[in-house]
Formats: C-alpha cells, sequence, structure tokens
C-alpha cells in the first residue's frame, strides 16, 4: 500500500510538472494580469 501512495504521488507530481510546461504562457499572463494568449485552433470547443 505505501507503495502505491509512492507511485501515485510521483504520478501526480509529473502530471502537474508537465501541465504547468505545456501551459506557462497562459500561466505568465494570468499571473501578470495580462490577457490570455489566444489557444491553438484545435485546442478550441466548437459548439
Amino acid at each position: 500500500m505505501k507503495n502505491l501512495w509512492k507511485v501515485l504521488c510521483t504520478l501526480f507530481c509529473v502530471c502537474t510538472i508537465c501541465f504547468a510546461l505545456i501551459h506557462r504562457n497562459v500561466i505568465k499572463a494570468a499571473i501578470k494580469g495580462e490577457p490570455l494568449p489566444e489557444a491553438p485552433e484545435w485546442h478550441k470547443w466548437h459548439h
């Protein structure tokens, strides 16, 4: 069970780091209070 928590925590950390790296421009703009960058076409929700 202890090993499972270690694996889950490691996986969570890796996913968090990947998310932060991918969205770094959006995070920087949000912190600075600047307008958010335009999302790529493949990332937009089309209704």
